[in-house]
């Protein structure tokens, strides 16, 4: 009876007190200045295997805002003085907690407190790199601006100065010119009119000029046609004569008497 009633008291000490005796896990507590987006259910690993998850984060108040987070860890994982909880940040910005492992003197057990700490992450190490570089280079241009002496800034004015001079001038240029420009303008618009009012006038006399030598060459043709159909009509008139013995021509090839001697 009496062991019964210590092992009730017990059971109702620790549900009191939130423990689960029969979790599987055991619960650590470790303090840190700060937690940098670490929230509830967040992994735990040693060497990159899941030991446990956060299981809760408290803000502190009256330890100037230090946070106190839980640690849900297998009780298989042994847990001691030489155990540091480093909250660790990943390049896409995933938020867990590495526990780093020594040679234990002491073991913890469930509800005891670790050490921990913020590892430095990507951001941390670029930025404090960026810092002296940044310096370097407030530093270099310093020095550049007190290489530039009084005569070097007077040159360079001068330059710049005569830039916008002649910048003007040649503003004024082209505002002066602009008239005579409008007017050649002008001038090759009138010329380019002329050109085409030209064409269309030599078009047609071109044309004239084209049937009159067609008709010169119709002419010519046919005056060589009737001179050679006369040709050949004489011909033929002398061939009939000759035939019929007329002329002197014709009555010696008709004669046989000639022709036997």
């Amino acid at each position: 009876m009496a062991l019964t009633s210590g092992i009730i008291l017990y059971l109702g000490f620790n549900f009191l007190k939130g423990t689960d005796i029969f979790s599987k896990n055991n619960t650590f507590y470790v303090k840190y200045d700060k937690i940098d987006g670490l929230a509830i259910s967040n992994a735990i690993f040693i060497n990159g295997y899941q030991v446990g998850k956060v299981k809760s984060t408290t803000l502190l108040q009256n330890e100037h805002n230090r946070v106190i987070v839980a640690l849900d860890i297998n009780k298989e994982i042994l847990v001691g003085d030489s155990t540091y909880a480093q909250i660790t940040k990943d390049l896409l910005g995933n938020t867990s907690i590495v526990l780093l492992m020594g040679k234990n003197t002491k073991l913890f057990g469930n509800g005891d407190t670790l050490r921990g700490g913020f590892e430095t992450g990507f951001s941390e190490i670029l930025e404090g790199k960026a810092y002296p570089v940044i310096e370097h280079i407030d530093t270099t241009i310093v020095r550049l601006s007190r290489l530039i002496d009084d005569n070097m800034r007077k040159k360079l004015y001068g330059t710049i100065s005569n830039f916008e001079a002649i910048s003007g001038d040649f503003k004024t240029t082209m505002h002066d010119s602009k008239d005579n420009l409008s007017s050649m303008i002008n001038n090759m618009n009138t010329l380019s009119g002329n050109l085409v009012e030209t064409e269309k006038q030599l078009k047609p006399i071109l044309a004239k000029f084209s049937a009159l030598a067609d008709s010169l060459n119709d002419i010519e043709l046919k005056q060589t046609v009737d001179h050679a159909n006369r040709l050949l009509a004489e011909l033929n008139k002398s061939a009939e004569k000759i035939t019929n013995g007329e002329g002197t021509l014709g009555a010696l090839i008709n004669d046989k008497a000639a022709y036997d001697n």
